[in-house]
């Protein structure tokens, strides 16, 4: 059963899995961060396993396009990376990244596109948001923050207008949010 507040399910729509390692370490971090809490074994486990899930990005794959989108509390960003991408750290804020890449995997390139997103709250409150183009180590993101108030889920509407595309593309998630 998942803690108060958090969503009943997490679904992790057009995701790849991160290395077994990745997911264990991360998983192990969040027990020992929880360890004192006073909760049992398994609510422990049920919470490290929505954490994890949270930190996963979104993906659609369109041809040899690859979207990407992936969220982050402000709280947690360093300063350097708060500055590059225009955001102010506070506890109700997160960061929405967004790139579009063509290629083969290490060999990829940024493509420029019209990105726009929407996002919508377990009360059903709709934000657009304004993303900004990031251009940064010969890569473009689009990037923008999201006000939440945890714990929350959201759920997410891309939309990438590429040149030469037919239509637009659209990448739909969800993410849960939780307290720091």
């Amino acid at each position: 059963m998942p803690p108060p507040g958090a969503a009943a399910s997490c679904r992790r729509p057009m995701t790849e899995p991160r290395p077994r390692w990745l997911r264990a370490g991360a998983a192990l971090a969040a027990l020992g961060l929880l360890a004192g809490c006073g909760r049992g074994p398994s609510a422990t486990g049920e919470l490290a396993a929505h954490a994890e899930a949270a930190r996963q990005p979104a993906e659609l794959q369109v041809g040899d396009v690859r979207v990407h989108a992936s969220l982050a509390p402000t709280a947690t960003l360093n300063s350097a990376i708060a500055e590059r991408y225009g955001v102010v750290s506070g506890r109700s804020a997160q960061l929405l990244l967004v790139g579009v890449r063509q290629g083969p995997a290490g060999e990829e390139v940024s493509l420029p596109a019209q990105v726009t997103a929407r996002v919508r709250d377990l009360r059903g409150v709709s934000q657009d948001l304004a993303l900004r183009e990031v251009r940064s180590d010969g890569f473009i993101d689009y990037a923008g923050t999201v006000r939440v108030t945890p714990p929350d889920t959201l759920a997410f509407e891309i939309t990438i207008r590429r040149d030469g595309a037919a239509a637009p593309d659209v990448l739909r998630f969800s993410r849960d949010v939780f307290p720091l």
